[in-house]
């Protein structure tokens, strides 16, 4: 996290650990069920400037979405993947200031993007970290439309999950989600007047009220405990438009495939709730009642929801899912109820 920008925060209230806003000192700014908008600091997201000729033709090999649908008016989730098509990274793509920005979460971040940049060889493609150079805000919720139109001189915004505008030297970016969500990108200089302005329209909240948003919405996350773990279509990725089938080859792809043509899915990502109030670890497994002593899952991503119950999205066996009960961590664990997603899970 840029310095001065951290003073700024600091001064506001924030609590700060390793370059992420854990929360703000007024209680109701962490009111996580609270329906008003939420404003929210990202700087625990890398964003990663991809320039140069072979730009487009080096990421379309990489990745699993197709980059071509990448522009000034579209961003895209995309996953990097290992040769036996197991995702080791998610990512957001969007077109700013004449590049490529990769946004990816600050602990896999390092790992990433050094293995990306082996395959860079003579390509002329340069891969740089931009993360300080620029302000990375989350808005979400039934004013966010209304406060950025205002704050941003906007008067229409983009209406589409995955749609993007760029205006004034910054970049918005919708998201998927059951209440309108979206980034904001822009230059470091502009963060504190941007904050300031949207601050009467939002409540301040920490990186986990953001992340309760992202698990609301079925989106899953790469972290450490979770990389190099998941098929794509395991985390549902065929369904929220973040593997394009059609698409040339790259790392992983007659694996991806397969999966989809010839095989039978047994797996896939499922939003739950369990009644605990307690951490709980992302990569922890999930069993069933019954004989069966192995994991028939594991935590993706978890977020207190309340002050009895913690939301999760998981990786489930469907049989199990459909019709036995789980538990979490060991079968004496809590029960998972599992909730509808926020989209059709029928491809």
């Amino acid at each position: 996290m840029q310095q001065q920008w951290q003073d700024f925060l600091i001064q506001q209230g924030a609590n700060i650990e390793n370059g992420c806003v854990v929360g703000f000192n007024a209680s109701e700014s962490e009111n996580k069920n609270s329906s008003s908008t939420i404003l929210a600091d990202l700087s625990h997201y890398r964003l990663i400037r991809v320039t140069g000729e072979d730009a487009n033709r080096f990421l379309q090999g990489q990745l699993s979405n197709d980059i071509n649908h990448v522009d000034d008016n579209h961003s895209q989730m995309s996953a990097y993947c290992s040769p036996k098509g197991r995702t080791l990274a998610l990512f957001r793509i969007f077109k700013y200031d004449n590049a490529y920005f990769l946004s990816l979460p600050e602990e896999i971040a390092d790992i990433t993007i050094n293995r990306l940049k082996m395959f860079i060889m003579r390509s002329d493609v340069a891969m740089d970290d931009v993360t300080e150079q620029y302000f990375h805000f989350g808005i979400a919720g039934a004013e966010a439309v209304a406060a950025l139109k205002k704050v941003l001189g906007l008067t229409t915004l983009p209406d589409e999950t995955d749609k993007s505008v760029s205006m004034n030297g910054m970049c918005l970016l919708k998201l998927a989600g059951s209440t309108d969500r979206f980034e904001l990108i822009g230059p470091i200089d502009a963060a504190t007047t941007i904050w300031d302005a949207l601050q009467p329209s939002c409540v301040r909240v920490g990186a986990s009220a953001w992340n309760l948003q992202r698990i609301n919405a079925g989106i899953p996350e790469i972290l450490k405990n979770t990389t190099d773990t998941f098929v794509p279509q395991m985390l549902n990725l065929q369904l929220i438009n973040t593997i394009n089938f059609q698409k040339g080859c790259y790392p992983g792809q007659e694996i991806v495939a397969r999966t989809k043509y010839l095989g039978k899915l047994k797996k896939r990502l499922y939003l739950a709730e369990i009644a605990t109030a307690n951490s709980v670890d992302i990569g922890t497994d999930i069993y069933q009642n019954g004989e069966n002593q192995q994991s028939v899952g594991k935590i993706v991503l978890a977020e207190l929801n309340s002050p009895e119950t913690t939301r999760v999205l998981a990786v489930l066996q469907i049989a199990a899912a459909e019709n036995e009960t789980l538990f979490l961590g060991t079968k004496e664990g809590p029960v998972l109820k599992i909730l509808e997603m926020p989209y059709k899970l029928d491809e």
